[in-house]
């Protein structure tokens, strides 16, 4: 499958880092590198681009997209590690930080992820496929309580409790393998009354599996530790 995704607000974007000539930028999330062929468009050949992601494919996919130009360099890593990425590159100081968070529509469509709730695939949910932890891992060996707290407080799912009970006494019969399991898990623990809102697996799926994608690729904790930090650029 090709890799495409329309990058979000781009003119915003574009506006809103008031680029320099000779500047040094770096997409955090470089995907298809939508906003970064933009950024590149009005950097001159002293500017610098850094580009950044977790997951190869997207790599792959911004160095075809961006192929007639020499000045970026492509990461491999996560833009929780922006810091450290600029130090090993010797670099102080960056006019620009860009972070496109979510997940790419090509990402969401490749089944074999397991982000969406559509089909039977294996709950991965990884970004970075050569990491460990997997969604499956998650579901199949975090505790009651923790689960519970997962879906609640990111998934705001007010069954978050029954949520978890069901995966729990689920996975005492048989290890939790794929989507269309979770699926059906969160279906049974849906009351018939709170059904009305269209199709509980689409909703509450998505919703559940929010913070699934997050504990993958540490959106949330990247935000806490910055809001601390002093600016960079």
């Amino acid at each position: 499958m090709e890799f495409k995704h329309k990058p979000v607000l781009l003119e915003e974007t574009i506006e809103g880092l008031k680029i320099k000539e000779d500047g040094i930028y770096v997409d955090g999330t470089l995907g298809g590198a939508g906003h970064s062929k933009e950024i590149l468009k009005r950097l001159s050949s002293k500017g610098l681009l850094i580009g950044i992601d977790r997951d190869e494919e997207a790599l792959k996919a911004a160095k075809e997209n961006l192929k007639e130009y020499t000045n970026v360099k492509y990461i491999h890593g996560n833009h929780d590690e922006i810091e450290e990425i600029l130090q090993q590159q010797n670099i102080e100081k960056v006019d620009g930080i860009l972070l496109d968070l979510g997940v790419s529509s090509y990402q969401l469509d490749e089944r074999n992820r397991g982000f969406s709730y559509l089909g039977n695939n294996e709950l991965d949910m990884r970004m970075d496929k050569s990491q460990q932890l997997t969604a499956k891992k998650v579901i199949n060996s975090y505790s009651e309580e923790e689960l519970a707290n997962i879906i609640y407080e990111y998934g705001e799912e007010r069954f978050s409790r029954q949520i978890a009970r069901n995966i729990c006494n689920a996975r005492k019969e048989k290890e939790i393998q794929t989507t269309e399991e979770l699926v059906k898990i969160i279906e049974k623990s849906i009351p018939a009354q709170a059904k009305k809102d269209g199709h509980p697996a689409k909703r509450t799926f998505h919703r559940t599996t929010k913070k699934w994608r997050k504990i993958m690729y540490n959106h949330i904790p990247f935000f806490r530790r910055q809001s601390s930090k002093k600016c960079i650029c």
